[in-house]
């Protein structure tokens, strides 16, 4: 073998390795980093061109999170405040121990005919706010509710009203 023949040879052995290397590359960029883009790209694609499948759902109001009331009745509502002359000797603790002075939203209701915890809502009066019986009246009220409030002339305005109660358990 001339020394011509051996140089192309080792040349030739040379790219061939090189291209082997070169094929074994590029064989996987297609097979591992190719899929990632092109699933990549399908998820861009869903997400920012093609807006009919993609739908953002709202969020749930309160109430609709609570579904379909379990019972509606109409019954006489009152309203009251954290005053001695009102409860007992503590006025910001309610029969289950809510503390209504640090809560200070008017979402709590007193109730003798519904367990402490059960979800209220007066769709006449105010259809945004869940209330939750929290209280207990006198027992000499039982089918009725009061509304607690933070300021003693809105209990005196709101009186007493016959409301439509959705219950909600």
């Amino acid at each position: 073998m001339s020394y011509q023949n051996w140089i192309l040879s080792k040349i030739n052995k040379k790219i061939i390795e090189k291209s082997i290397l070169i094929l074994i590359i590029f064989v996987l960029v297609w097979q591992f980093a190719l899929p990632r883009f092109t699933s990549l790209a399908y998820t861009v694609k869903d997400q920012f061109l093609n807006t009919e499948q993609v739908q953002a759902e709202e969020p749930k109001s309160p109430v609709e999170e609570l579904g379909e009331p379990t019972k509606v009745m109409t019954i006489p509502v009152t309203a009251y405040n954290s005053l001695p002359g009102q409860t007992d000797s503590t006025p910001c603790i309610t029969a289950n121990g809510f503390n209504l002075c640090k809560n200070n939203q008017q979402n709590v209701i007193a109730a003798n005919f519904l367990p402490f915890g059960t979800k209220v809502r007066f769709s006449d009066y105010d259809p945004n706010t869940i209330y939750t019986v929290q209280d207990r009246m006198n027992a000499r009220y039982y089918y009725r509710a009061d509304i607690w409030m933070k300021n003693r002339p809105d209990a005196v305005k709101f009186g007493l009203q016959n409301l439509k109660m959705e219950i909600y358990q």
